[in-house]
This record gives C-alpha cells, sequence and structure tokens, in this order.
C-alpha cells in the first residue's frame, strides 16, 4: 500500500469542507451518543460490582450488590465461547454454484485455520462476545492488516536471506511479516459514534465515527504505507499535542470511566502517560468535485450541482480533532473494490427483535438484581437484630449504653435489674426472605433459560428433579430458551465471516500457505509438509460460511447414550452385521462417541462392494471432480433421464454459476456409456428370449431330449434309493461320478 495508491490529493478548500463536514457530524451525533453511554453505564457497574458510596448514617448497613447480573452473563459469555470455540467446532463453505463443489472442503479447512489458528481469535472474541452480552450489541473494526517488524542486518540473517526469508529494506535491516491477514478489533461502545438513525446494519448509517488513539510514530509509519498524509508537514504541532493531550475526554467515554474507576487508574489526566493523539475516523457519504477526486474547483460550495457530482461516494476521512486537521481521504471503492459493504466493520446483537440497539442481558436482569439486593439486605438487618436486639432502661438505673458492650458473660451493676432494663424480643421471618428469593431467582430463570443445573451446581429449587430423566428433560428446556440467541449468532457469524472470506479474496497473495493434517484433508488436495496452498484458482468461486458449533457438555453425553443405543441395535439387525462396511462404520461412529477417535488406524475401512448410485448423487460426485462408472445393475433408463435433467439445467445457466465445462463433459461420457450399456442388457435380452423359444420348439418337436426335464428335475433313482423319497433336487450330472465316497 503507498500513497500514491490511495490516499487522494484535494485541494486544501476541499479538505476544509470535508472537515467542516466531519466536525458537524460528530458534534450533533454526540449529544445521542451520551444518552446511550449514561445507560450502559449502568449495565456494566453492575458488571464490575460498582456499588455507590453509602448515604449519611447508614455506613454501616448491609449493601451487598448481590451478582445475579454477574453470573448470568459470565454463563451466558462462557456457553456462547465454548460453543464457537470448542473442539469439535468448524467452518462449513458452502458453494453458491456448482462448479465450486470440489474446492468447498479445501475452503472449509483453510478458514478453519484462519480464524482458529492463524488470527488468534479467541481473546478478542471473548471481549466481542463480553460486550455484546452486556450492551446488547458488539462492534468490532476489521480492516485487512499487515503487522511487520524490522531485523538488523548481521551474519546470522545471510541464509535466511538467501532463502528469501527476509526482505531487504535499503540497509536499515530486514522487513519480517509477523502476521497478514484479517484483523478483528473489538470496540468500546464508546469509541462508535453514529446519527440517530432507525437502520438494521452499521453500513446503513449515514455516517460511522470510529474514535481511537494513536501515537505520533505510527501516524508517521501510516503516511509511509498511505493510511494518513500531512503527517510530516505538520510533525511538530502533532507532537507539541501529543506531549499534552488527555486519554479520556470529558463526554462521550463514560463506560471507559467507569473502566477506569474499576481499575483503579485515571486515564484522563494521567502524569505518567507518553504521546498519544485522538483521531477521528469518519465513514461518510460526499458528493466530490466533477472532475474527480485528484483535481477539481475549490470554490464549489458543497451544495453546487453544477460542479459536483449528483450522486454520493463512500469516503473514509481521518481527522485529528484538537488540530482540526485533516490527516487522511481515501474512496471506499478503491480500498474495497469488490465489496457490497464496504465499512469494515462487523457487528453482531444479543436479540433480533427488530431494533438495532437490542436489549442485553443486564438490561433484561437489573430489575430482578435489585429486588434480589434489597431483599438480602432486609434479611441481614433482620438476623443482626434478631441476634442482638434493642435495650430499653431506666435513666436512673445506672446504665450506661455506650460504656457497655453487650457480650457473654457481661454483668452490668443495676438497682432493680428486673425493672431497670428491658431487651426487646423480635423474630425474624427468615423463611419469607428465602421464598421471596427463591421466586425472583425462578423469574431469571425462565427469563434466561439459565437454571443452577446450567450454572454447574445442584438445584436447591423446592420443586428440584428428583430423577436423572428429569433432570435431563429441564435442561434440554432450557437450551431451547439458550438455542434462540444461539440462532442470532450462528447469523452474526456467517456475516463475519463471509467479511473474513471477502478480504481474503482481496488481499491475499497468489500461493497462500495454511496448516493442514493429511487426515484433515481426506485426501480432497495434496498436502505436504504439514500443510497445503490456497491460490489464486481456489478462491475464484462465491462460497457462503456458517459456523459449526460445538457440542456442549450435555449433548455430548446424551449423544454418547444415542449412540451406545444404537450400536447395540445395529449389532442385531442382519442389514448391519452382514455388510463389513456399515458395520466398520457403526463401530467406528461408536469409538468417536467414546472418545476414540482413531479407530480407523488401528482397524482399516473395508473395500467398498459395487453397488449402483443414485443418479442424482453422481452429478454431485462430477461436480466434486470424483470419477463414477456404471453399474450393471443401475437402472439406465432412470439414469438417462436425470443425467438429461442435469446436462439441460447446467447448459441453459445463462449466468454461468452453475455450469461446469470439466463436469459436464464427464457426465456426457457417462451418459454414452448408460446407452452402450443399454444396448448391451437389450441384446443379451434378445439373445436369451431367442434361445428359450428355439429350445422349446425343439422339445415339443421331439428333437431335443431332457432326461431331467427343461429346467433340472431329479432323474428317477432306482427303487431301494434312499435319496428316492426325497423332494426332488436339481442335479446336472449322474450320481455315479461323485465316485465311491
Amino acid at each position: 500500500m503507498t500513497q500514491n495508491d490511495y490516499q487522494l490529493k484535494w485541494p486544501q478548500a476541499e479538505l476544509d469542507r470535508i472537515g467542516n463536514r466531519v466536525q458537524t457530524d460528530y458534534r450533533a451525533a454526540l449529544a445521542d451518543h451520551n444518552r446511550r453511554m449514561n445507560r450502559w453505564r449502568t449495565y456494566y457497574r453492575r458488571w464490575r460490582g460498582l456499588v455507590d458510596a453509602p448515604a449519611q448514617g447508614e455506613e454501616t448497613a448491609s449493601n451487598l450488590p448481590v451478582p445475579y447480573v454477574r453470573w448470568n452473563v459470565m454463563t451466558k459469555w462462557a456457553k456462547e465461547m465454548d460453543s464457537l470455540f470448542g473442539d469439535d467446532a468448524e467452518i462449513v463453505a458452502v458453494p453458491v454454484g456448482p462448479s465450486n463443489y470440489r474446492r468447498d472442503k479445501k475452503i472449509s479447512k483453510y478458514m478453519s485455520w484462519r480464524v482458529f489458528n492463524s488470527m488468534k481469535l479467541i481473546k478478542p472474541f471473548c471481549e466481542f462476545v463480553n460486550r455484546k452480552i452486556l450492551f446488547g450489541r458488539s462492534i468490532a473494526y476489521s480492516p485487512w492488516k499487515k503487522d511487520t517488524f524490522v531485523v538488523p542486518s548481521t551474519e546470522d540473517t545471510a541464509e535466511a536471506v538467501q532463502r528469501g526469508y527476509l526482505e531487504d529494506q535499503g540497509g536499515e535491516g530486514f522487513k519480517v511479516v509477523d502476521y497478514e491477514g484479517p484483523d478483528f478489533d473489538p470496540l468500546w461502545p464508546d469509541d462508535v459514534i453514529v446519527p440517530a438513525e432507525e437502520v438494521r446494519t452499521i453500513h446503513e448509517f449515514s455516517f460511522v465515527i470510529r474514535r481511537y488513539r494513536v501515537t505520533p510514530e505510527d501516524l508517521l509509519k501510516g503516511e509511509e504505507e498511505g493510511r494518513y498524509q500531512n503527517i510530516k508537514k505538520n510533525w511538530a504541532t502533532i507532537l507539541n499535542l501529543a506531549q499534552h493531550g488527555a486519554q479520556r475526554e470529558f463526554e462521550g467515554e463514560e463506560i471507559k470511566l467507569e473502566k477506569d474507576q474499576a481499575e483503579g487508574i485515571m486515564y484522563q489526566r494521567p502524569l505518567s502517560s507518553g504521546e498519544w493523539v485522538m483521531v477521528l475516523e469518519w465513514y461518510g457519504r460526499w458528493r466530490p468535485l466533477k472532475k474527480g477526486p485528484r483535481g477539481g474547483m475549490p470554490s464549489a460550495s458543497e451544495w453546487d450541482f453544477d460542479k459536483r457530482d449528483m450522486h454520493q461516494h463512500d469516503f473514509v476521512v481521518r481527522f485529528l480533532w484538537d488540530l482540526r486537521l485533516v490527516i487522511g481521504v481515501q474512496d471506499l471503492a478503491e480500498l474495497y473494490p469488490l465489496k457490497k459493504n464496504r465499512r469494515p466493520f462487523v457487528e453482531s446483537s444479543m436479540m433480533a427483535d427488530g431494533t438495532y440497539w437490542s436489549p442485553g442481558l443486564p438490561e433484561l436482569l437489573c430489575d430482578i438484581e435489585d429486588d434480589l439486593k434489597v431483599n438480602h439486605n432486609q434479611a441481614t438487618e433482620g438476623g443482626q437484630l434478631a441476634m442482638n436486639p434493642p435495650i430499653g432502661y431506666r435513666p436512673a438505673s445506672g446504665f450506661d449504653p455506650e460504656m457497655f458492650k453487650i457480650e457473654p458473660g457481661l454483668a452490668i451493676p443495676l438497682n432493680d435489674p428486673k425493672n431497670d432494663i428491658f431487651q426487646f424480643q423480635i423474630g425474624t421471618k427468615i423463611d419469607v426472605a428465602q421464598w421471596k428469593e427463591q421466586v425472583l431467582l425462578a423469574y431469571g430463570e425462565r427469563l434466561t433459560g439459565m437454571s443452577d443445573m446450567h450454572l454447574g451446581r445442584q438445584s436447591d429449587r423446592p420443586n428440584a428433579p428428583k430423577t436423572g430423566i428429569q433432570t435431563q428433560q429441564l435442561l434440554e428446556e432450557g437450551n431451547v430458551r439458550i438455542s434462540l440467541d444461539t440462532k442470532v449468532l450462528r447469523e452474526d457469524m456467517a456475516v463475519v465471516l463471509a467479511h473474513f472470506w471477502d478480504l481474503e479474496y482481496m488481499f491475499s497473495g497468489p500461493q497462500q500457505f495454511f496448516r493442514v493434517t493429511e487426515e484433515d484433508a481426506g485426501g480432497l488436495f495434496p498436502v505436504n509438509n504439514g500443510g497445503s496452498i490456497l491460490s489464486m484458482e481456489d478462491r475464484d468461486g462465491r462460497y457462503d460460511f456458517r459456523l459449526q458449533f460445538a457440542n456442549s457438555v450435555y449433548s455430548r453425553e446424551a449423544k454418547k447414550q444415542q449412540s451406545l443405543a444404537r450400536y447395540q441395535l445395529d449389532l442385531q439387525n442382519p442389514l448391519v452385521v452382514q455388510n463389513p462396511v456399515a458395520l466398520w462404520e457403526c463401530t467406528r461412529l461408536a469409538h468417536e462417541a467414546l472418545g476414540d477417535p482413531n479407530f480407523e488406524d488401528l482397524v482399516p475401512r473395508p473395500p467398498v462392494p459395487d453397488m449402483p448410485v443414485d443418479p442424482k448423487t453422481e452429478w454431485v460426485n462430477l461436480l466434486h471432480g470424483e470419477e463414477v462408472h456404471v453399474n450393471p445393475q443401475d437402472n439406465d433408463q432412470l439414469h438417462l433421464i436425470r443425467h438429461m435433467r442435469d446436462l439441460q439445467m447446467a447448459e441453459g445457466d445463462q449466468s454461468g454459476a452453475a455450469a461446469d465445462p470439466d463436469a459436464m463433459k464427464k457426465l456426457m461420457m457417462h451418459y454414452r456409456d448408460h446407452i452402450a450399456q443399454l444396448q448391451h442388457k437389450k441384446l443379451q435380452q434378445a439373445i436369451v428370449e431367442q434361445a428359450v423359444q428355439a429350445a422349446g420348439q425343439l422339445a415339443q418337436s421331439g428333437a431335443l431330449q431332457f432326461p431331467a426335464g427343461l429346467f433340472g428335475n431329479a432323474p428317477q433313482l432306482p427303487a431301494g434309493n434312499p435319496e428316492a423319497t426325497g423332494p426332488f433336487v436339481f442335479s446336472g450330472h449322474d450320481e455315479g461320478l461323485h465316485g465311491n465316497s
């Protein structure tokens, strides 16, 4: 990426106009943004367990925040992360056109490696999912990233240079690419400023502003790589600003201020901070000058349509807020030419309820948590009063409550103990507090679907299940509610994966190496030295992606029991026992359910018998690049009809999405083989019919005699032979030929 390729050289007057537009949009959206942040800061305080200062005179009162929101958030968080990155989770590429079927397995393995291994996505996605659960929506910044560092030139680097591992930087060392691929940076809600508009995705907003802080050194490197402009020209001013810049704004960063309080570090005016400046990255629509983005009429106003294009174009503008300086203008159509949604953001919502800012888990549970807190603190105070009830005393008795502390064995001198002092008896109704707590917890369970058993602990409800079947049924009903959120997450992940693939398609090199084992490849593509190569030809296709979630602990145990029960039934089924391939497959599945995935290494798969194949399956196999052959047991007429329909559909596809020339050529050859086999079967049938007819005519004329009958009736044996009394058994020759044995 170079400066001349992407940075637009607009005149200063045009830069000032679009800079004013960024300032106007930022100020206008900040008021609505702050209103939402003030609401969300409450949810973040509950997550961090922050409590307000007690009122005067209530410093010693019970004020325990019942962590109801926290334990539900952590349970939901753990379940979703286990589903996303569990042991058996994988990414599946779904081909859009038949011509892409032969590479879908390779694309699936590549995307699984990229997401689960190369991108190191687990920790960033933990932040992403956590903020989605807390606030109802999470947004991540996801451009193409190339992270490099320079290695100084030494004697040890000579061999690496010869092998092409290091790239010379003109005598200053060697550049090493640490990572190149899609980036995934979860954003704090404070850092995404959008207008108050009713939309469904972030790409539909009229503008989106990403607020971030960067060092002057990064600005300088970014200008060399083409992300920024006017950095060296204003270097002294930028450096002076960075030395006195603040880490927090006084408005618009309420959630981060709560985070600072929880961490115990104040970032607003730190004394130990380094050099930082705040940048507003504005993604919006702008009408460029008619002469093009790299020239134009500096006197044209924003509404002068004689000198400007009537259609809006998508741009990204980087703006230093404190200096009122535009440091970057790029056309999104040049940055991401093959994407429909060109803003490099991905997002996920907690619920698909038709709103953009959907409710999060704290919004659903905060009222229940408040009531649980009041109930707990009232019960605590009631228990304290029951154990230490108030005392009434006569002033002239000599009892001084400030001098005496009630404790076991305390002796108090009184004139008349029976009348001078009186201790009130207070009976606390703890059972009422317990009943109310159980009711409130039941409300939360019905709302979230997460019970005590989902938390990994024994249920203490009065109506808790008593048997294993009841427990399993209760868990499954809870999973039905949880699956509602999981379905939304699956759809959002499909969009995220498609975004990653679009970046791969546009920016990856001609030969992209990825790690994969021969066992995972399954012979579908070549593997060498523990990996394979994804070429430009492999990426030349359209795919949809879906995330195959990992199974939960309960699902794995249930499937284990189902697999064992199915295996016992299969061992009693003659259709399975008499088929070596079916028996081997059932045994392999049983071993996998019990945690042994290496059964195939111990017992090789038996050869597949020659069985007829469905004609629809044959066309799919051809699209996958496999070989198909005719089988003598095939219904040739049925195969010919189905194959002709597949050929007509492929030839009639004008867009070419369903046309695969290689597969169509092989299908035509296979079609001719069926015609030849059908003719051969007809010829054999005609010969047999003629032979049977001729033999019948000869038998009727007496010219052909069959002692044992035409179809092998048993010959008449001599009297006294024991076999003569048995049934007629076919014998094509005389019994004497068997010998004396």
